[in-house]
């Protein structure tokens, strides 16, 4: 490293010191490295390899770059399996309230969640997407991916199209949103 005679970018600063160049570009925006613009590049002396920051930080990239992999390695599995886990769930749940209705100590726990998202009463009103979205602040692209994830409560005609429940202008985080 001591016998580097050329200014270095960047990214071969960071390949000398074990310090991101993220992190190099950071260092020489706050004053605490010594470099120079040149076009549109960062040209940092080789002087700066010995610098005080450079020993702090250099030291602790190299101790944790060992760790740091097992980390990573190790916290996207958890990572995947609880996004796998949060989805598995997620398709599962509906059918869980479809199967407690024959038994009644479930059906008694499927109540609250029927409160929750009540069914559709035949009498009930309903506006198309376009209707629905012109009486609140969302869009007809955000009704329909609320419908989706289940947060606009809907039907769907038997010509595919699907209409928006009134009651949904009764939850509070939709109420909030109607145009007055």
């Amino acid at each position: 490293m001591a016998t580097q005679t050329k200014p270095m970018t960047t990214s071969e600063f960071a390949k000398a010191t074990g310090i991101p160049a993220a992190t190099i570009s950071k260092l020489i925006r706050d004053g605490k490295l010594k470099a120079k613009k040149e076009g549109n590049a960062w040209k940092i002396p080789p002087s700066q390899l010995d610098s005080k920051i450079v020993r702090e930080l250099g030291k602790a990239p190299k101790a944790a770059t060992p760790k740091k992999p097992s980390k990573v390695s190790s916290t996207p599995k958890p990572l995947k399996a609880s996004a796998s886990r949060v989805s598995a769930p997620a398709p599962k749940k509906p059918p869980v309230p479809a199967s407690p209705p024959p038994s009644d100590p479930k059906a008694e726990t499927a109540a609250p969640a029927a409160t929750i998202r009540p069914e559709p009463l035949p009498a009930e009103k309903t506006y198309s997407i376009p209707e629905f979205a012109a009486m609140t602040y969302l869009t007809e692209k955000g009704v329909s991916e609320w419908i989706k994830i289940g947060r606009l409560q809907g039907i769907k005609t038997d010509a595919g199209e699907w209409r928006v429940l009134a009651s949904n202008l009764q939850v509070p985080d939709i109420s909030r949103l109607a145009r007055k």
